[in-house]
């Protein structure tokens, strides 16, 4: 499964002055500490939803002392708060056994990520198609799983219903189009694209449409509607899960 590094995405000014201002701080903070500042996720995709889309960066440390915590925890913070970074921090050294453990988030990173600074550490990564396949279907049965628990407890709140859809799509999508690579050797990149994917691989693939739609604020259901679209995501989740046995 090969990599790719993006090239540099169109961003939001908010977030090219503030990676900017954070790769500043942290080089003054860790100096030869800090390995690289890597974008990944929806940005890196071309994927933006105003204020909705969280910023991925991947932080890699030589080491992660407490010491080396302290001074980049209120860099860290500060860009959480202005201009919503998700950060994960890594030192170099755990990135062979996590992407082992998290093959499948590991090897969408690799597919679609930007190096903000210093060096691609994604790009050597070997990630074996056994190690996607389980993690695949642990990810999909386990999604399948929360979401029939998740009704139990908030089929009276409606509200809660609509953000459960809303966060489950986008790490589903990731898991089918892993799923879909795994059948037919080809991978896509955007939502729209993956949601076609899972359509040529069999899948009922509208609920995938209503629900990205939802997410979007395309529409608005009413409870019946919300209800019913929550069947049918749950019926396509589980169709996912019974097709990786056959890849």
């Amino acid at each position: 499964m090969a990599s790719s590094e993006t090239t540099a995405p169109v961003l939001p000014a908010i977030v090219q002055e503030g990676q900017a201002r954070l790769c500043a701080q942290l080089v003054e903070a860790l100096g030869d500490r800090l390995v690289s500042v890597i974008l990944y996720g929806g940005l890196a995709k071309g994927e933006y939803i105003p204020d909705t889309s969280n910023v991925n960066l991947l932080i890699v440390l030589d080491e992660a002392t407490v010491a080396v915590l302290d001074k980049a925890a209120p860099i860290i913070r500060g860009a959480v708060r202005d201009w919503s970074l998700a950060p994960l921090l890594l030192c170099e050294r755990d990135l062979p056994l996590s992407a082992e453990v998290f093959p499948v988030k590991f090897l969408d990173m690799q597919r679609h990520h930007y190096v903000v600074w210093g060096k691609d550490v994604l790009a050597g990564l070997t990630i074996a198609r056994d190690h996607v396949k389980l993690r695949c279907a642990q990810e999909i049965t386990n999604l399948l799983l929360r979401l029939r628990q998740f009704y139990l407890q908030r089929v009276h709140r409606p509200e809660l219903i609509e953000s459960t859809l809303a966060r489950a799509i986008s790490s589903f999508l990731t898991s089918l189009n892993t799923l879909a690579e795994l059948k037919t050797g080809q991978a896509v990149t955007t939502k729209p694209e993956i949601i076609e994917a899972a359509e040529r691989i069999g899948l009922d693939a509208q609920p995938l449409r209503d629900v990205y739609a939802l997410k979007s604020g395309r529409v608005k259901p009413d409870t019946e509607e919300l209800k019913q679209l929550y069947g049918r995501f749950m019926m396509t989740v589980q169709q996912a899960a019974a097709l990786v046995d056959t890849v």
